[in-house]
């Protein structure tokens, strides 16, 4: 009986995770994540549609308050770099023409390296910008709703 009550009775159990559980844990991340990154990818698109909306608002507003029997848009889009805008240039080409049926068409074009075309908005109407004109024409009208 020498050696007999001096041994560990304890038992220690060990504390972790088997493989199975993390393949598990990791399958479940997955499914999440390819239902949750579209949504995301989605939203940002849509965040910066109306930071563009707001720009081509900002545009006009411009335009409409140095008019002086003219419209004078060279001050304000500059080689398609908005001098007021907010939108990201790698997001969104502003520009600005005139043609017979109105004074002034200002149109933001959805850039393919930011995958900004892609904005479902513009997919469903099959174009790639935003234009507002003199009269507060908007298209696609559904955009900027």
């Amino acid at each position: 009986m020498i050696g007999v009550n001096n041994c560990k009775q304890s038992k220690q159990s060990l504390i972790g995770m088997t493989l199975l559980e993390l393949l598990i844990v990791v399958t479940l991340i997955g499914i999440l994540a390819m239902f949750a990154y579209p949504s995301y990818l989605d939203q940002v698109r849509k965040s910066h549609r109306i930071t563009a909306i707001a720009d081509l608002a900002r545009i006009q507003l411009e335009l409409e308050s140095s008019y002086n029997g003219q419209y004078d848009w060279h001050k304000v889009i500059s080689s398609g770099k908005c001098t007021v805008c907010l939108s990201e240039q790698s997001r969104f080409v502003f520009s600005v023409t005139s043609s017979a049926n109105a004074a002034y068409i200002i149109k933001a074009t959805a850039q393919a390296n930011s995958q900004q075309n892609l904005d479902s908005c513009l997919q469903e109407y099959n174009v790639d910008y935003l234009s507002l004109d003199a009269s507060n024409k908007a298209f696609p009208l559904s955009c900027w709703q």
